[in-house]
């Protein structure tokens, strides 16, 4: 293993550690609203912050993991190998091209199209059906046949988004777009 290199663990373990800790700090700094006498276990930046504190722990747990790999790759290995799994480890241009598309879907869902007008169940289920069948890896492990995981995911997409706007409404009382 290169001294520099940068696992796939170290990467996403550092931007999640960065991510939680960018959303533990905004729900800290959001308004607390004791003038209006809420309750501490209700106040806005609760739940936002527990979630950044998840983030953060599973970064953490992620960057240690990337560190162990990389010290017993590195102590186990002759260099000759080190240096081939240095090169093998090397991401390649299909997995930034599927994390790109990943981000390009997320976004057009969250960002453009979510609360403008298209209701939620159905929006929802149209980003987990797309995701489901863009970014399925078949080609790399022969999961399962193309028809069967376009049923597939004809069937789950729409069921989770059901279930989910349910959990929403009558659960935790969130009135949806």
């Amino acid at each position: 293993m290169k001294a520099g290199h940068l696992s796939a663990d170290r990467v996403g373990g550092l931007v999640w550690l960065i991510f939680g800790a960018a959303v533990a700090y905004g729900s800290w700094s959001m308004d607390r609203l004791a003038e209006l006498h809420v309750h501490p276990a209700t106040v806005p930046g609760l739940v936002p912050g527990l979630l950044g504190a998840g983030f953060m722990i599973l970064g953490a747990i992620l960057l240690v993991r990337g560190e162990r790999k990389a010290a017993a790759e590195a102590s186990f290995l002759p260099a000759a190998e080190r240096d081939a799994l240095a090169i093998a480890d090397a991401p390649d241009e299909l997995a930034w091209r599927r994390l790109l598309l990943s981000w390009a879907l997320c976004v057009t869902y969250g960002g453009l199209l979510l609360g403008h007008g298209i209701p939620y169940w159905i929006l929802t289920a149209a980003f987990l059906f797309a995701h489901m069948m863009l970014l399925d890896e078949t080609d790399r492990v022969p999961a399962r046949p193309a028809m069967k995981r376009l049923i597939l995911a004809a069937i789950l997409a729409p069921a989770v988004a059901i279930a989910v706007a349910q959990l929403f409404e009558r659960v935790f009382l969130v009135r949806l777009p």
